[in-house]
């Protein structure tokens, strides 16, 4: 009878192992998921900077809400020759001016031929190094902008876009 208890000890001994070993990595795993997914959801909303994007994108917001913009006059492409030595080179541009408002637009449509003359005497005046660099772009906006506003008086011009540019 000792000999039956004792294989019954070591049968019930052996059969609960598995069952324990199964549960204790069951446990073990539910436990590692849920410290992980508190560590994380800790860390988005506590511990993590917000992006710079919606920042930028915020104070971008607020810019615009002070200065709306104005209307918007494309003038027709330029395609000037540099002046370059050997004669080679020439710039394809088009400029769109921004105005303070919708009847400075008719205006400009009717100085047009006036503006277009400035620009293209300007463009052609104007060497290769001096249209590829970027410093160079923004010199040539600025006078521009400054000429534009001289032939516009009273009105004024807000700003200058180049929505094309190619030198070739």
């Amino acid at each position: 009878m000792a000999d039956e208890k004792d294989a019954q000890a070591a049968e019930n001994t052996e059969s609960p192992k598995p069952k324990s070993k199964m549960m204790f990595f069951i446990a073990l795993g539910i436990g590692i998921l849920l410290i992980g997914g508190g560590g994380f959801f800790a860390y988005s909303k506590f511990l993590a900077q917000k992006p710079a994007i919606e920042e930028n994108a915020e104070s971008a917001d607020e810019k615009n809400l002070g200065s709306p913009i104005g209307e918007i006059y494309a003038l027709e492409p330029f395609v000037v020759n540099l002046a370059d030595p050997k004669g080679k080179r020439y710039l394809k541009v088009k400029i769109e001016i921004e105005l303070e408002n919708p009847e400075s637009a008719a205006k400009a449509a009717l100085v047009a031929p006036k503006l277009r003359d400035m620009v293209i005497m300007m463009l052609t005046s104007l060497g290769f190094e001096e249209v590829m660099t970027p410093e160079g772009k923004i010199r040539i906006r600025d006078e521009l902008l400054e000429r534009f506003n001289q032939i516009m008086r009273p009105d004024r011009i807000k700003n200058i876009y180049f929505t094309e540019f190619v030198v070739q």
